[in-house]
């Protein structure tokens, strides 16, 4: 076995930029979880995960971008942005409506977009030794694709949309394979910039409850409301005070020994998962601060249940995917992924309330185990070090 290279050196931190885009972002996913609000079917669910995928993949193309060209905000960037933002805003406007009347202007958005991130790209491809024609056909292929579909009617429409954003997913995770673009890859500015997205979202989930609380204002939405916001503040805690760490040591790892492959996963496309499963606990819980003492509707408490297991999920992958051993992860992982389900055969017995608060008990359950863990992982390394140094 080769030894590892140490770590590089302390990133750049992400830009007010980014941040100001990330805005933007979370606006669309916003509206795209009110599709999953009130009682959704498994309909509903696929119109959720395509549409939030188009938007995730614009989102990493502009990560992407910015970890590699982003480091000296010059006017070509600024103007990228700012154009890349009012292409988001599109996407977002039309979101509610994204199969029906809104549906050329949800394509225009994503189309736009893809064009304005293929500049970067195509001006500086004498740095990154790319050939003109891949960052031309990575782009134009799916902005074709996305044309296309304004005059297809559905269900074809929504097939070319699924074509165009599988052949951003493959052809994407190939570039890392390119010395320049492996070599050149920041880790810690792309950690804090999937940190920083989680934070907004996890923000727009406490504004999802804000909202209903303020349309159904009554005892039992406050105190549900209440309850909302305790569950969310947890699950932030957890993401937080235990992963955020980890994941980027992990990922610092899979760049010293050169797994391009790693870094993708857990900076691409894991993340997603993590995205869906916070926004759709936020929709669970926006129907459950409506309902109040009645019974919450099956789809919701999908949501609910759905929304925590999917979080635990991705970083239960996300862990593996960067080298933990399975014992740092089987206290919570198992447990995390399995036990919100009970949500879903309770909801005939108590209340939306009465749900929400079983919510809250089974995140706090689930975040002493990743307590007690962190605890054991940290003794398991301590005594191996002193034993290390007691060798030496």
């Amino acid at each position: 076995m080769s030894a590892e290279q140490p770590n590089p050196p302390g990133g750049r931190r992400v830009h007010w930029l980014e941040l100001f885009f990330d805005l933007v972002m979370v606006a669309c996913i916003g509206q795209i979880a009110h599709t999953m609000h009130g009682d959704p079917d498994w309909a509903a669910a696929a119109v959720f995960t395509l549409l939030l995928a188009a938007v995730w993949w614009a989102w990493v193309n502009a990560t992407i971008t910015m970890n590699l060209f982003g480091a000296r905000v010059t006017s070509m960037i600024w103007t990228a942005v700012i154009l890349a933002m009012a292409a988001m805003g599109l996407m977002a406007a039309a979101a509610p409506e994204a199969l029906g009347d809104r549906a050329a202007a949800f394509a225009i958005g994503n189309a736009a977009i893809r064009a304005i991130w293929m500049v970067p790209w195509f001006v500086k491809r004498r740095i990154t030794g790319l050939p003109w024609w891949r960052p031309v056909a990575y782009n134009i292929v799916p902005i074709g694709l996305w044309l296309v579909s304004i005059a297809v009617p559905q269900p074809w429409q929504v097939l070319l949309w699924v074509l165009a954003v599988a052949i951003e997913v493959a052809l994407l995770g190939r570039v890392g394979d390119h010395g320049w673009v492996r070599d050149s890859i920041d880790v810690d500015h792309a950690v804090e910039r999937v940190g920083l997205l989680v934070v907004i979202v996890f923000g727009e989930s406490i504004l999802s409850i804000i909202d209903e609380l303020s349309e159904h204002w009554s005892v039992v939405a406050g105190v549900t409301a209440a309850l909302a916001f305790a569950s969310v503040a947890l699950l932030a805690w957890i993401f937080f005070g235990f992963a955020t760490r980890a994941v980027e040591r992990g990922l610092h790892r899979l760049q010293s020994r050169g797994n391009v492959s790693g870094l993708r996963d857990a900076v691409m496309y894991l993340p997603f998962l993590l995205i869906a499963g916070i926004t759709l606990f936020a929709a669970g819980l926006g129907t459950a601060v409506a309902e109040g003492e009645r019974e919450l509707p099956l789809g919701a408490a999908v949501c609910l249940a759905g929304g925590v297991s999917l979080f635990f999920l991705a970083s239960t992958a996300e862990s593996l995917r960067y080298g933990a051993p399975w014992r740092d992860i089987v206290l919570w992982g198992p447990a995390g992924i399995l036990l919100p389900w009970i949500l879903v055969p309770l909801r005939g017995a108590i209340g939306a309330v009465g749900l929400v608060g079983v919510a809250l008990l089974v995140i706090a359950v689930l975040a002493t185990l990743n307590a007690v863990n962190a605890r054991r992982v940290h003794a398991a390394r301590s005594k191996t070090a002193d034993r290390a140094g007691g060798g030496t």
